[in-house]
Parts: structure tokens; C-alpha cells; sequence
């Protein structure tokens, strides 16, 4: 994908201050003269939010594979819908989570093989 954009994420366990990291180094980033898009994962967009709030919920999935799934068909819109569009207009997109933490919270419950197909969501690595 050619892009001119930035593509930065910080990846963490739950309580280690992602989101206060991604906030304080937005509002340091949003100083600069390129457009700055803060996102998430799960999330980041309102398909990506439905889908959060459905797997967040206890046993709401109840099946690994599928919640692993859901998770990559909200990353994949993430990226068609915003990340991509953000990089092509040399946006920098600063993402609180990303691919990495799928392989650490979905790979445990699902098979090596169901995560390297996984794998194949058009994406772009970060920075």
C-alpha cells in the first residue's frame, strides 16, 4: 500500500497506561502541521464498537475461533474505513492496539493455524 502517512501503536498489557500514553502523546503529536487520528482497537470505528461491546461482554461469544474472527472482521473495516484512508492523505495515526494484541489475547484460545489465517487482514504493519 503506498502511503506517506505514519502508523504508530502502542501495545500493552490491561492497566500498563496505553491510553494515557496514546492521549498525552496525541496532544504532543496534534503540534505538528500533519492531520493526527487517534483510534482504537477493538473499536476505532462504530461496526468496531458494536463488535467490542458484544465480545466484551461475558460469554457473549463463548467460542475462541469466533471471537477471533469478529475481532478481525472489525480490524479489517478499521483499516479500509480509517486507517488507510488517515495514511494515503499523510495522516499520522497514532492506535491504542493493534495486531500484536489479538496474537496475545485470541492466539492463547485459538490454534496456530486459525492465527496465521487470521493474518491475512489487509493491513499495514505499524511504523
Amino acid at each position: 500500500m503506498a502511503h506517506g502517512g505514519r502508523f504508530i501503536v502502542i501495545e500493552g498489557g490491561e492497566g500498563a497506561g496505553k491510553s494515557r500514553l496514546a492521549a498525552a502523546l496525541g496532544v504532543r503529536l496534534g503540534t505538528g502541521a500533519r492531520d493526527l487520528v487517534l483510534t482504537r482497537e477493538p473499536g476505532g470505528t462504530p461496526l468496531g464498537e458494536q463488535i467490542r461491546s458484544l465480545v466484551l461482554r461475558d460469554y457473549a461469544v463463548g467460542d475462541h475461533l469466533a471471537e477471533l474472527l469478529l475481532f478481525e472482521a472489525a480490524r479489517a473495516h478499521h483499516v479500509a474505513t480509517v486507517i488507510r484512508p488517515a495514511l494515503e492523505r499523510d495522516a499520522i495515526v497514532l492506535c491504542d492496539r493493534f495486531a500484536a494484541s489479538s496474537v496475545a489475547y485470541q492466539g492463547t484460545g485459538v490454534g496456530s493455524d486459525e492465527m496465521s489465517s487470521s493474518a491475512r487482514t489487509p493491513s499495514r504493519p505499524p511504523d
